[in-house]
């Protein structure tokens, strides 16, 4: 699957409470984009969903260092990081 297609499938997976295969579409779709923010913040909402604050806490980061001038994505990778940390 194309990125947008996989983003769009991992959406549905995450909803449906499917985790293992979000991360896995999503997974896939990095393999095609690995320099997409928003992939990786997609992936460490999923990771974070799932019970993995550490992991979802590194991606979260990944994605920070790779959304260059976006504000909104920034935040919504800090909403991350502060409830892997528990805040």
């Amino acid at each position: 699957q194309e990125p947008p297609q996989a983003a769009a499938t991992a959406k549905a997976q995450r909803r449906a409470g499917d985790y293992a295969r979000a991360a896995a579409s999503l997974e896939r779709a990095l393999g095609i984009s690995p320099h997409s923010a928003e992939l990786w913040h997609q992936l460490a909402a999923v990771r974070l969903a799932a019970g993995e604050p550490e992991q979802a806490a590194q991606l979260a980061a990944r994605s920070n260092a790779l959304a260059g001038d976006d504000p909104d994505l920034k935040a919504r990778n800090q909403a991350i990081l502060e409830a892997a940390r528990g805040r």
